[in-house]
């Protein structure tokens, strides 16, 4: 991985100082930053269309150029999938099942392609599944995702960090499996970060600060 990566990582609702924190990893104005939205692991969600759209329409109302990628339809294709996504500032990847989101990464060739392009400088932003599946690994998320949607099981991560995201630590919803998962990503050796709804992780090479 990249010596000076650049992440925006957070659990799930994004604010202006957010927003603002991804504009200066970018280094560019909203209205110039193009960004790749990957959608995909809502795909198994049941009802996910209202608010996939909301969070995709917010980025939007708020001045980025936001191509929507689903990687379904570019699974054979990974040539024409690189020069898509080559060409953006941001790759950005959405909540849902995170055990099929790690599946399509890998069953499309996204997750070398975000390697390298995290690698080049480009700005990986992920929240809730999406952050998760930045660190080393996805195991002992079971608690909060059914496994079973992923048509095959792949635990690693894309190692764009070490740190391993614990996504809505406050969200009465989700407290206990990601209580549970942060107590055996400890006890296996990772390092945790457990974020509240409001709370995201900015990255910036060896920089390193929480905003809510």
């Amino acid at each position: 991985m990249p010596e000076q990566p650049k992440l925006l990582l957070y659990s799930l609702s994004i604010n202006e100082r957010q927003f603002t924190a991804l504009d200066k990893l970018v280094g560019k104005e909203a209205s110039a930053i193009r960004i790749a939205f990957i959608e995909n692991a809502a795909d198994v969600i049941p009802d996910s269309e209202e608010w996939v759209l909301s969070i995709r329409q917010s980025f939007k109302r708020r001045g980025y150029q936001v191509d929507p990628i689903d990687l379904r339809i570019w699974q054979r294709r990974p040539q024409q999938l690189m020069q898509r996504l080559t060409g953006k500032d941001v790759i950005w990847i959405g909540g849902g099942n995170t055990f099929y989101l790690r599946w399509i990464l890998k069953n499309s060739g996204a997750d070398e392609m975000i390697r390298r392009l995290v690698r080049s400088g480009i700005v990986f932003c992920g929240w809730s599944a999406g952050a998760i599946v930045a660190g080393p690994t996805i195991e002992y998320f079971e608690a909060m995702d059914n496994v079973e949607d992923a048509p095959e099981l792949i635990l690693d991560g894309l190692n764009l960090t070490q740190i391993i995201i614990i996504p809505h630590i406050d969200n009465a919803d989700f407290i206990q499996g990601a209580h549970l998962a942060n107590m055996q990503l400890q006890a296996a050796g990772y390092s945790t970060l457990p974020l509240g709804d409001t709370e995201a992780l900015v990255i910036d090479g060896g920089n390193q600060r929480i905003i809510d």
